[in-house]
């Protein structure tokens, strides 16, 4: 009985003071990539013989999920002064990342694949 009192008052102070409860959650949302050449000088002249594929990545929070299969990558999320603040090789068969959480801000996202650079942001 104390305890679903308790629970009712957290829930109605929670409402009446715009606090979030600990069941809402960001919505996910998916990271739109330009591309761009990381490399000016591949290690084959011309263009790719395979059409590129973009990724798709979605962002709920701190995390980071891609939905379905991808290749290798480094990612890197990149400061407004163009330091690199965080980065991970995301191996073809993991499907999330975590982000830092003393990260905070808008921050540019690069996803690096041979000598394609996808870039896009996202705000922490």
């Amino acid at each position: 009985m104390r305890k679903k009192l308790l629970l009712t008052l957290l829930l109605f102070s929670s409402l009446f003071l715009g606090i979030p409860t600990y069941a809402q959650e960001p919505e996910e949302e998916e990271i739109e990539f330009s591309i761009d050449w990381g490399d000016p000088t591949p290690d084959t002249p011309g263009n790719p013989k395979t059409p590129i594929l973009m990724p798709h990545l979605w962002q709920n929070g701190y995390l980071l999920d891609f939905h379905g299969t991808h290749v290798d990558y480094l990612l890197r999320i990149v400061d407004t002064s163009n330091n690199v603040v965080y980065m991970v090789v995301v191996p073809s068969l993991q499907t999330q990342v975590w982000l830092p959480t003393t990260l905070s801000g808008t921050y540019r996202i690069e996803l690096i694949s041979g000598s394609l650079l996808f870039y896009g942001y996202i705000t922490l």
